[in-house]
């Protein structure tokens, strides 16, 4: 990381939604340059992996349905009796579909925007309140080059190439009003990345990665997380989407 870069997140709280992937790479790298992390979500088991890599002295675990609203609340609540209010968010919670949109059922699609979406937007608002109260704090959601490019987000499902184009439009909207208060928020949408959840996908899937990038590879999660932990502490990015994707759709 940046010398400068990691010097503005010295003293801060950190919350990062999403403990598996690139979330547990925001992790790792975040760890030890902030002075409080807290990691959440509906996996017990991944938490327990990063509270077992990172220890409990800075890393604060809690378990969350990102879809569920007043369970949002809650936890937002717990963190100002316990850290206090966020510096910094960082919402890498999502759901990956890969099903032809005549085969994608109603409640699978209702779930996909609850993950993606709805509790992009619900993390963000709680956050947000706090963060206008201190007159600053960064923002990053993790968006997907699905979003943006239809020649490769074809290859996934309408339904997370909704999500996560909404996911964009929110981050634009959302920064013109966050401005006076001094939060930035800003969207990094990778191309295909070696995370858990694409390791789960198909064959094909993986075997369209040489055809969709130009060195034939996809993302680390490493990489990801550099990217998004250089625009989270550089202060000049605010409301934009910006993407990372090898070539991803170059090629048709």
């Amino acid at each position: 990381m940046f010398e400068r870069i990691a010097r503005t997140f010295e003293g801060t709280t950190a919350v990062v939604i999403g403990a598996g992937g690139i979330g547990a790479e925001i992790v790792r790298q975040l760890g030890g340059n902030v002075a409080r992390l807290v990691v959440a979500d509906q996996n017990d088991q991944l938490l327990s992996s990063l509270l077992s890599q990172h220890g409990a002295s800075k890393l604060f675990v809690h378990n969350l349905d990102v879809g569920d609203a007043s369970a949002v609340a809650t936890f937002f609540a717990e963190l100002d009796a316990t850290v206090g209010s966020p510096d910094l968010l960082f919402y890498t919670a999502g759901i990956l579909n890969i099903e032809s949109l005549a085969e994608m059922s109603a409640e699978k699609w209702q779930k996909t925007v609850q993950v993606n979406l709805n509790g992009a937007y619900f993390c963000v608002q709680a956050a947000a309140d706090r963060m206008k109260k201190q007159k600053r704090g960064s923002i990053i959601v993790l968006g997907s080059i699905a979003g943006t490019k239809a020649r490769s987000g074809s290859r996934v499902n309408p339904v997370y190439n909704a999500t996560k184009a909404g996911l964009a439009a929110f981050v634009n909207g959302a920064a013109m009003q966050f401005r006076p208060h001094g939060i930035r928020i800003n969207c990094i949408s990778p191309g295909p990345t070696a995370t858990q959840m694409m390791n789960l996908q198909p064959a094909q899937v993986h075997a369209a990665v040489s055809e969709m990038t130009l060195d034939g590879r996809m993302n680390d999660p490493a990489e990801v997380a550099e990217l998004a932990l250089f625009i989270a502490g550089h202060g000049r990015f605010t409301g934009e989407e910006i993407c990372m994707g090898g070539g991803a759709g170059l090629g048709g």
